[in-house]
């Protein structure tokens, strides 16, 4: 699971609301599974993951993009289940073209190495979700960040996907 700007410890999370988020963490994690948090500061659920990554305030969008973009340039994307169902993945393709990891590395103050090795660890995955929360949505870009979410997920072929 990577957690861009939620800290489900504290709010238990709205996918997942229930008393007692930090024993579902540490499940996924007993599993064989990672937690990885995006924020720009050490929240209680970044001190229980397995990697934290600060990002620069109000970048999560350029980030988002860049994995959405890596992705597609390094033949990642796997609809699964939703391929039938499924429209304006090349229109998507075009949109994120120019976001490259190394473009806005600099900017969101992850490593373009680190993105991508993030997005490939998802996308080979058995299963893997990118979770937004409050975080990404109330910023600039906020509906974007969503939207982006959402669009990973299903490029990634673990949307609305039973294990």
């Amino acid at each position: 699971i990577l957690i861009i700007g939620g800290n489900p410890l504290v709010s238990n999370g709205s996918m997942m609301t229930a008393p007692g988020y930090g024993k579902r963490l540490k499940a996924i994690q007993e599993r064989g599974g990672k937690v990885v948090v995006i924020d720009p500061r050490r929240t209680e659920t970044a001190k229980k993951a397995d990697e934290h990554f600060f990002i620069k305030p109000e970048q999560d969008v350029l980030l988002m993009m860049a994995m959405v973009h890596t992705l597609f340039d390094d033949d990642l994307v796997k609809l699964r289940h939703l391929e039938d169902c499924t429209d304006g993945v090349e229109v998507v393709a075009q949109i994120v073209k120019e976001y490259t990891p190394e473009k806005v590395a600099g900017t969101v103050g992850i490593t373009a190495k680190e993105i991508k090795r993030l997005t490939h660890e998802m996308a080979t995955a058995k299963s893997a979700v990118m979770y937004s929360r409050m975080g990404a949505s109330t910023q600039s870009f906020g509906g974007l960040c969503l939207w982006l979410t959402n669009v990973f997920n299903i490029l990634n072929g673990n949307f609305d996907r039973e294990l």
